[in-house]
């Protein structure tokens, strides 16, 4: 019988799971739907907050991702590119600060991650809620947290909040406190961003034609400079976890009238709809990936791209899109 308990056990340790088998790495051409088609969206209204969902069939519970938008931004700006991610295997949640319609306001901000934290917790009740239709389909010890402008801002300062995400991903986040624009409470610093660095990898992506805050290039250098104040001047300063410095080029962030009168150029780059909403978006579905259905692993394809140097098909260096990069840990 002890022999027969130790061979179930070999036999089982070289069989994966279901929820391993079921994500695919990541692919240079990275512009068609996942296997995770289509993803469900509600609507969800608890306590007066809004969220906005997105979850694909799976045979398994998915890992999740929670996104804030950035001030004005609406769902529209994000679902396109959103909704292509949650097809690679991903549960979805957007929250709102007052609702979906008055967020469209410049008045309505938040930037200390409190909506993000909320959406971490929703998502977790509504998985364990046998009412709900996300009743235990999402795997809510993976959650990767990530947001745009203002929401970059709340994404830094929401993992600073909760060490367990498994990585943060700031998408041209406000400048860094205390001083502004703009000024701290409403901004992140550069020693928080270390905090959180050394808890999980980060991804910090930006462009060298954002002009939201000063003229460009100078926004997109004094984001660099934050950077280098929170992980070091060079990669022998860092010992915390893997993270990434992306500057995008004005080429690959330029305006190409797809939401027009709506800008996606330059600060608004993170809200192009083509090809899966690349560069910046390409990014993150990396990223999530490589944290939440790779666990990291460095020899995975998505690794590669984000990580690899010019020999590394379809890795950020490889394509050229960037100015700036720069890699801790």
């Amino acid at each position: 019988m002890m022999f027969l308990k130790l061979i179930s056990s070999l036999l089982l340790a070289y069989i994966p799971t279901a929820a391993s088998s079921a994500f695919k790495d990541c692919i240079p051409n990275d512009t068609e739907l996942g296997p995770f088609n289509p993803p469900a969206f509600a609507s969800t209204v608890v306590n007066t907050t809004t969220f906005y969902s997105l979850l694909p069939p799976s045979p398994t519970p998915l890992p999740l991702l929670v996104f804030m938008h950035g001030s004005t931004g609406e769902w529209d700006f994000y679902n396109d590119s959103l909704s292509f991610v949650s097809t690679h295997g991903f549960a979805v949640v957007f929250p709102f600060v007052k609702s979906p319609e008055k967020d469209k306001s410049p008045f309505t901000t938040n930037t200390d991650g409190t909506y993000l934290l909320k959406a971490i917790q929703f998502a977790k009740d509504q998985n364990a809620d046998p009412t709900s239709p996300m009743y235990q389909k999402i795997d809510v010890s993976s959650v990767i947290i990530a947001g745009h402008s203002m929401g970059a801002t709340c994404s830094i300062n929401a993992a600073l909040a909760y060490p367990d995400a498994l990585a943060v991903i700031a998408m041209h986040p406000g400048i860094c406190g205390p001083f502004g624009p703009p000024p701290c409470p409403s901004c992140w610093k550069s020693e928080d961003l270390a905090k959180v660095g050394r808890a999980m990898p980060v991804v910090f992506t930006t462009a060298t034609n954002d002009g939201a805050f000063w003229p460009a290039p100078l926004t997109a250098k004094h984001e660099h400079g934050c950077y280098l104040n929170s992980f070091g001047e060079d990669q022998g300063d860092w010992d915390g976890e893997k993270s990434l410095f992306a500057q995008f080029n004005a080429d690959v962030c330029g305006e190409d009238g797809e939401r027009s009168p709506v800008k996606d150029g330059g600060h608004n780059c993170p809200m192009k709809r083509v090809s899966g909403g690349k560069p910046e978006m390409a990014v993150l579905l990396k990223a999530a990936k490589l944290y939440g259905q790779m666990g990291g692993d460095e020899e995975t394809d998505c690794h590669g791209m984000l990580y690899g140097g010019e020999d590394v098909e379809g890795s950020l260096r490889q394509l050229n899109q960037t100015d700036v990069m720069e890699l801790r840990g």
